[in-house]
């Protein structure tokens, strides 16, 4: 018997989720002021993707998240190499990074908001915040946990160490990173959209309050904006899988992976 296509059993329980927002919101168990049908919704959705302020929005929600993705990952990346390879920089330096990294973003925002206002420079500058700690993270734990053989060995033939970092430790430390990257693009998208919200800057975050404060008529398009939201969500961790996937199909992990998804098919 020939298997299903993967994409159908996620198809099929968004599909049945909307049946049970469309039955519960037709027949009155759940009030249509408050929660709109879902057909309502996303004939919204439909006409308000088809207007240029949607996409505005839409990019200028992006682009925080992009930059400050770009800024965290510059810095936890560099920061996270020094203090895997000096345990004195590592050691000195771990009580500062346990008190930050438990620390909520969104408890910052308003002082952030205070010095930088509602500006595409406080969005990026949240993101940052909150994505650098677990990306830092695994960072030191993906260059910690480089095979010692491998590392023994290229010292062995004589390779530089600038030359075995980048041939034997990062490639080694790459499936942590990755791993840091697709958690830190998720938890920036959350931060960008929340800090609009919040903040007031401009993007998806703004419109979704916009249109709570605008009234029960408006709600349609407060919904619309959170499914946009969610779908933002769902493409970015996806696209971020699926790079994962590609540029490490040679790594151990991966190909475990792929034998165990292939013996469950």
């Amino acid at each position: 018997m020939r298997p299903l296509p993967r994409w159908l059993l996620p198809a099929g329980c968004v599909a049945l989720t909307l049946a049970i927002w469309q039955a519960l919101t037709a027949t009155g168990v759940l009030s249509r002021r408050e929660f709109p049908t879902a057909t309502d919704t996303l004939a919204t959705l439909g006409e308000i993707a088809l207007t240029p302020h949607y996409w505005s929005s839409v990019f200028a929600t992006l682009q925080a998240w992009l930059w400050g993705m770009v800024i965290a990952s510059a810095l936890a990346i560099i920061i996270g190499c020094i203090l895997a390879l000096n345990d004195f920089a590592a050691h000195s330096v771990a009580g500062v990074i346990e008190i930050f990294k438990a620390i909520p973003a969104i408890a910052v925002l308003p002082l952030v908001i205070l010095v930088l206002g509602s500006t595409l420079q406080m969005k990026v500058f949240l993101i940052v915040f909150a994505a650098f700690w677990p990306l830092v993270i695994q960072v030191i734990y993906g260059v910690r946990s480089v095979d010692p053989v491998a590392l023994d060995t290229a010292r062995s033939l004589g390779v530089r160490r600038m030359l075995r970092f980048a041939v034997v430790t990062l490639p080694g430390a790459s499936p942590f990173i990755a791993t840091g990257l697709r958690i830190a693009a998720a938890t920036a998208l959350i931060l960008s959209i929340v800090s609009e919200l919040v903040g007031g800057a401009d993007g998806i975050g703004r419109n979704i309050l916009q249109a709570q404060n605008g009234g029960s008529l408006s709600y349609p398009t407060m919904y619309a904006y959170i499914i946009t939201a969610g779908l933002l969500g769902l493409v970015v961790t996806g696209a971020f899988t699926l790079l994962e996937r590609r540029l490490l199909s040679w790594h151990e992990s991966i190909r475990a992976a792929h034998a165990v998804s292939g013996a469950d098919a």
